[in-house]
């Protein structure tokens, strides 16, 4: 690990500080050694910003070693201390290794996750968290005893936390909060998933503490580098995005993940990091408690909570029946969006002078085909998944394994000849909609819309909805919320499809509102009997877990295996692919593809591969020797977990 320096006479001492240049190049993908003089000494330790020489420009780096020792050469000094407090101090730099490791990063890219825009000093003295509320909310959930007592003691360990739904999650945190202040300088950190379309979790822990550090995009790039260099003195509470996870506090006795379940914690630049994994991991290095919170936790979540690796705190059963709203389940009638039972309650809900919600599968149209007659979607002949139709709807392809072929013309279930096209768009149903009741206010509510207003669409009497509609603090009140067509969502060519319709639909009907205050939920299905769909009906999570890891088992999807998907472009994305798949091969892991990523351009276009194994650390470590030895033009995108 050395700089470009002049070799010295012999070995002399000298006080050496070895550092990773936050350059996210395979080329420098190692710390360089750099000779620590003057007033620097005492002030530089492992963990600091520095600016350091690095060929013939002046770069930034970590530093993550610190010692006097021998050496034979004459070393470059460090120009410059950035800032006094260290962004990365132990155990934070070996958490920024592991993620580095894990996801197949150059350390650079890694340890730039910890250095804020505009870093600069701040002279305002960091607080400890003071009052917050007492944990009366959490004490009522089953476990939430030992969650408060393990937080207040400061004792290790990772939790998951299903909320009731409609339960007012910003207090729920508040409470845990208020619990870490109880700990020997405790501090906490707070992830919140889309913080800009707003968070009523945020508006509630800065009601409670004030002295709220936010870390997250809706603020400045002065104020968030302001509230991080705040965190790294040893400030009592930040809260933000997946960023937020990697704020540099040094005593940290919490980390929440409020929607652990929701995809967005999942980086989509290098390193490609899972929000969830880096916080269990980080509360493991630094012994502290990690709650993963959510209404409806994620497959992998439950798991662990089965296998008593997480803690378990759970409403009790009573509870959770008490919070859901009457379901109805509706048949599709032919050749329209909205049924005639939903058409119905829509005229009741209106004519009664409550609201109505309409959850449509995506804002475009069908891409995917069911028989009326057997009920059953269209799927992979060659594995089971879903597939969607392509261009002009003539022809069929698999996400999962790259199948593609033409579309039938009848059910391979069943050979009935009465295929369907599955949804409408949520353009194409707004207008439905707004015809069949010319009186009522229609309003979109999918992500073009709030980027052209720049947040919640104006009141309306029947609002038209995407995914989009699951965040809690776009919902306006309703009473009546349908789901459109529930089979799109369970249909998708994702292994995941069941598991996010569950969640999509858990969460339409958290926003219908519990019975007793006229809250139903319209699901339209030709499914009726599926678990995802089931276990919303029934008010139970569990069921859907249950028979949701049967099928991950047996498919070997995680929580069973590590997932680790493959991506090359340019003129050599065939050879880069190939070696990248005999790599995995002989690290004994399972490979699907290559299939074709199309684009307009053919040097954009490229190969993709899914990789099943048993330690996706063991086969990213296996590609990095790939990835630092890129042909020119070409491109290898290796993403561990992904979503």
């Amino acid at each position: 690990m050395t700089s470009g320096a002049s070799p010295a006479k012999g070995p002399v001492p000298a006080l050496v500080a070895s550092v990773v240049p936050l350059v996210p190049a395979w080329r420098v993908d190692r710390a360089f050694d750099y000779e620590l003089r003057g007033e620097l000494v005492g002030r530089v330790v492992v963990g600091s910003l520095v600016r350091v020489r690095l060929g013939h420009r002046n770069v930034r780096g970590i530093v993550v070693e610190a010692s006097r020792r021998q050496v034979d050469r004459e070393l470059e000094p460090i120009l410059a201390l950035v800032v006094d407090e260290p962004l990365a101090p132990p155990p934070l730099d070996d958490l920024i290794r592991w993620m580095a490791r894990r996801y197949a990063s150059p350390l650079g890219a890694a340890f730039r996750r910890v250095v804020p825009p505009r870093v600069r000093g701040v002279r305002r003295a960091p607080e400890p968290i003071v009052g917050g509320p007492p944990p009366a909310r959490i004490r009522a959930y089953e476990g939430g005893e030992a969650l408060v007592a393990a937080v207040e003691n400061r004792r290790s360990g990772a939790w998951s936390l299903q909320c009731l739904p409609g339960e007012d999650r910003g207090e729920l945190i508040a409470e845990l909060v208020a619990a870490a202040g109880k700990a020997p300088e405790g501090a906490a950190l707070v992830a919140v998933p889309e913080v800009r379309y707003g968070s009523s979790v945020l508006a509630a822990l800065e009601d409670h503490f004030p002295d709220l550090a936010r870390v997250d995009s809706s603020t400045s790039d002065a104020d968030r580098a302001r509230a991080w260099i705040q965190m790294a003195r040893g400030h009592g509470l930040g809260a933000g995005g997946r960023a937020a996870l990697l704020a540099p506090s040094p005593n940290l006795a919490l980390i929440v993940v409020d929607e652990e379940h929701h995809p967005t914690y999942k980086e989509d630049r290098s390193p490609r990091f899972d929000g969830r994994r880096v916080a269990l991991e980080r509360a493991r290095l630094q012994g502290a408690a990690c709650v993963l919170m959510s209404p409806t936790p994620s497959l992998e979540s439950s798991y662990g909570a089965l296998k008593r690796e997480l803690g378990s705190v759970r409403p009790s059963r009573a509870a959770r029946r008490a919070a859901r709203p009457v379901v109805e389940l509706a048949e599709f009638d032919e050749g329209r969006a909205v049924s005639h039972l939903l058409h119905e309650r829509i005229k009741e809900s209106l004519h009664s002078g409550a609201r109505v919600a309409l959850l449509s599968p995506a804002s475009g149209f069908a891409r995917a085909l069911w028989c009326a007659h057997c009920r059953r979607s269209v799927r992979c002949p060659r594995c089971e998944a879903g597939v969607f139709l392509e261009g002009s709807g003539r022809d069929m392809r698999c996400r999962r394994c790259g199948w593609h072929g033409p579309a039938p013309t009848s059910c391979p279930a069943c050979n009935s000849d009465e295929l369907r096209h599955m949804g409408a768009g949520s353009e194409r149903l707004a207008d439905q909609v707004a015809r069949s009741f010319p009186r009522s206010s229609v309003r979109r509510m999918d992500p073009s819309v709030l980027e052209a207003t720049g947040g919640p669409p104006p009141e309306g009497d029947v609002y038209v909805t995407t995914w989009i509609g699951t965040k809690v603090a776009l919902r306006p009140e309703v009473s009546l919320v349908a789901v459109l067509n529930a089979d799109s969502l369970i249909r998708r060519p994702d292994f995941r499809a069941a598991e996010q319709a569950h969640h999509a639909l858990a969460a339409m009907s958290e926003w219908a509102g519990p019975a007793v205050q006229g809250g139903r939920l319209v699901i339209q299905t030709a499914e009726p009997g599926h678990h995802a769909i089931q276990a919303v009906v029934r008010a139970d999570p569990g069921f859907f877990v249950e028979r949701e890891l049967e099928l991950r088992a047996e498919l070997g999807y995680p929580p069973f295996a590590d997932l680790v998907k493959i991506a090359a472009h340019g003129p050599r994305r065939a050879d880069l692919i190939d070696e990248a798949t005999r790599t995995c091969r002989r690290l004994g892991a399972s490979v699907l593809g290559p299939i074709e990523l199309r684009a307009e351009d053919s040097e954009m276009s490229g190969l993709e591969c899914l990789i099943k194994c048993a330690d996706a650390e063991k086969v990213a470590e296996g590609l990095r020797g790939i990835l630092a030895a890129m042909p020119a033009k070409s491109h290898l995108r290796v993403d561990v977990d992904p979503r």
